[in-house]
């Protein structure tokens, strides 16, 4: 595992090891379309890729977060509601529009976070050296929904650690796509690591990212490497 001091040190090796390690495979599938005929969709991935960043709090403006969606997508995930479309995503609409069917999405995180955010901060008060501190993201039902049937999430969930008086937090993803979402996704989850430290009155740690398939699509590399 390669471990980082800061986001900006981070990022530079990142791209790196995704543009001189990253192999050619093409899917089949990408969310849920069929995309096994479009050379576009030709992607170079990195298998079971993993990092650790340890003042990622602090330094995890320098992922340049897409905003002002970042900063509304954020505060729907927390809203402890469980909205679906909610309005976040008229604010990147280029991106996310075309998923949006009869007026919903397949899923939201809003929707699979809104009633475990609080159980979470709650197990970390009463029993704060426990390992079981998982909010998970994918859910049984998402097994039916394989093969572009369905979108499906990326992330599978979020573990949460006290060690050392500080809360550090393991994020689980099954895909990562580079280009479109990698930044957005990490900053995302980093603000909910200073969340949860927020509210069980801690210091936020380390973040550690492991990452099934990190991979950028044919379409999206030139101007990125």
């Amino acid at each position: 595992m390669r471990i980082f001091s800061n986001f900006e040190e981070a990022l530079k090796e990142i791209k790196r090891d995704l543009a001189e390690m990253g192999t050619e495979v093409h899917p089949q599938t990408m969310q849920d379309k069929y995309v096994a005929d479009n050379p576009e969709y030709t992607t170079k991935e990195l298998q079971n890729y993993d990092y650790t960043v340890k003042d990622a709090v602090k330094s995890c403006r320098a992922l340049s977060p897409t905003e002002p969606w970042a900063e509304a997508e954020f505060g729907e995930r927390i809203c402890r509601q469980p909205v679906n479309p909610g309005v976040a995503y008229t604010l990147r609409e280029d991106v996310w529009d075309e998923f949006l069917h009869d007026g919903k999405f397949a899923y939201t995180y809003a929707e699979r976070m809104w009633n475990k955010i609080d159980r979470i901060i709650h197990e970390i008060n009463i029993n704060p050296q426990s390992r079981q501190l998982y909010l998970n993201i994918w859910e049984g039902e998402d097994l039916t929904k394989l093969g572009g049937v369905s979108r499906v999430p990326c992330s599978l969930g979020y573990l949460f650690q006290v060690r050392g008086g500080r809360l550090h937090m393991t994020y689980f993803m099954r895909s990562c796509d580079y280009a479109t979402h990698f930044q957005n996704d990490v900053y995302l989850a980093v603000r909910l690591l200073n969340h949860v430290a927020h509210a069980v009155g801690l210091e936020a740690g380390n973040f550690t990212h492991f990452i099934g398939s990190f991979h950028i699509y044919r379409k999206d590399a030139e101007g990125v490497f």
